[in-house]
């Protein structure tokens, strides 16, 4: 693969071309092992050196400017289909086809002699243990561009928190014919009331997404777990929603599984800005965004206030049974990385 001012045409081919490897590699949480093979290769024909860390994430390069994305994807693996100007598959959308653009824009940077580090991170799906290590490690960098979809043209300035929340509720056994009490019944009644569907960004959304409970078929039940799935803005306070749930399950032991901030950056900051003017310069508008769910951001901006999210995809397909990008989208992002790398190692 030729990285030294590619054409138009060799570019998209290249995207493409590394695209459908990786997404044809199944790399759920806790797999990411699996992509070895594939930037072992990439780092041989890029020139960007590799290390690979305890977690299972994967650096190239170096320098004091980062590009971060994730390897790993939700489980469920799906067909990998490609057809002249799409690629489709699991991680397409999140975030392989971010990755790829920007391993493909630092790639380019690194022939100039530019010094840049992509980070394709691990378990961003389950509890970030990658991002996590990567500030452990104690890295330095002036400079943060998170990769997930934001539809090509968004740039990502705030992302809620997130609480992972176990109840566990217990009851004494009653004979079911006769039972004056069910603790399925009851908990529902519960969850029903505490439930918030997303109605806007600033209020937290609670989401129950596992609910256990029951021993026997004719024995009414003596546990009930509910695990709550809950998004919060930095316009809500953990201790507001810990004492919503607490007041409806007064009874039940409510324990954080999770925890982890909302984040909220300047659209001022250097990497917001240069993204933005990277999408200019390609006669794209870009539009400042909130994205609803957690990312890695969350934890990175621990590294540096320059930080921001962007890459191509739609973030509707997210975790959905259909991810699937478009080339130009793919290339389009590229450039908008390689014009943020070009100007944010002059800082």
């Amino acid at each position: 693969m030729q990285w030294l001012r590619p054409t138009r045409e060799s570019l998209r081919l290249n995207l493409k071309y590394l695209l459908t490897e990786l997404v044809s590699t199944y790399t759920p949480s806790g797999e990411e092992w699996r992509a070895a093979k594939f930037f072992e290769r990439f780092s041989a024909t890029a020139g960007l050196p590799l290390r690979v860390t305890k977690t299972n994430s994967y650096i190239l390069g170096e320098g004091r400017v980062l590009l971060a994305s994730h390897i790993d994807t939700i489980p469920g693996q799906l067909p990998t289909k490609t057809e002249e100007e799409w690629i489709e598959g699991r991680g397409a959308v999140d975030a392989k086809g971010p990755l790829v653009s920007m391993m493909a824009a630092a790639a380019m940077a690194w022939a100039e002699g530019k010094k840049v580090a992509v980070a394709a991170l691990s378990d961003e799906e389950n509890k970030s243990a990658g991002a996590k290590e990567l500030i452990e490690l104690g890295g330095s960098y002036s400079h943060i561009i998170v990769g997930e979809p934001t539809n090509t043209n968004g740039v990502a300035i705030e992302y809620r928190g997130l609480l992972h929340i176990d109840i566990n509720c217990a009851a004494p056994a009653e004979h079911a014919s006769s039972a004056t009490f069910n603790l399925i019944a009851k908990t529902c009644e519960r969850i029903l009331k505490v439930y918030s569907f997303p109605r806007s960004f600033e209020g937290p959304v609670i989401t129950p997404t596992i609910i256990r409970g029951g021993e026997y078929m004719n024995v009414s039940p003596t546990r009930v777990l509910v695990h709550f799935d809950v998004r919060f803005s930095k316009e809500v306070s953990q201790e507001k929603v810990m004492s919503i749930l607490g007041e409806t399950f007064e009874d039940c032991e409510v324990k954080v599984v999770e925890s982890v901030p909302p984040v909220a950056v300047s659209p001022n900051s250097e990497a917001v800005k240069t993204v933005m003017r990277g999408l200019l310069t390609q006669g794209i508008r870009p539009k400042l965004i909130k994205k609803a769910g957690t990312s890695d951001m969350n934890l990175l901006v621990q590294l540096t206030k320059s930080i921001a999210t962007y890459g191509p995809g739609d973030p509707h397909m997210e975790h959905s049974g259909l991810e699937r990008v478009n080339l130009e989208e793919l290339y389009i992002a590229t450039n908008t990385y390689k014009y943020a790398v070009d100007n944010l190692c002059r800082e």
